[in-house]
């Protein structure tokens, strides 16, 4: 049996923990792997600005304009898992 290989495919590295979209192989066609892990990363990105924001690392102004840039982008990201292929 021929194995086909799918050239959107990324290698999965466990060791990278953040996934943007410049880091996706297509940025008009990321894989479902891209999108969902760009996902996560943005998760992890706004949890990490909550606590900045909570221990006073950064002003409440700042803090609250990169959250709902995160955010932005957040929903972004997950709109292109409900888009028709």
């Amino acid at each position: 049996m021929k194995q086909l290989k799918d050239e959107k495919l990324i290698n999965f590295d466990p060791n990278y923990p953040f996934l943007l979209p410049d880091d996706w192989k297509d940025r008009r066609a990321p894989t479902v792997y891209e999108i969902l892990a760009t996902s996560n990363t943005l998760k992890q990105m706004y949890a990490q600005k909550v606590k900045e924001l909570e221990s006073g690392k950064i002003n409440n102004d700042v803090g609250e304009q990169l959250l709902r840039r995160i955010a932005t982008n957040y929903q972004s990201v997950k709109s292109l898992l409900f888009q028709t292929r």
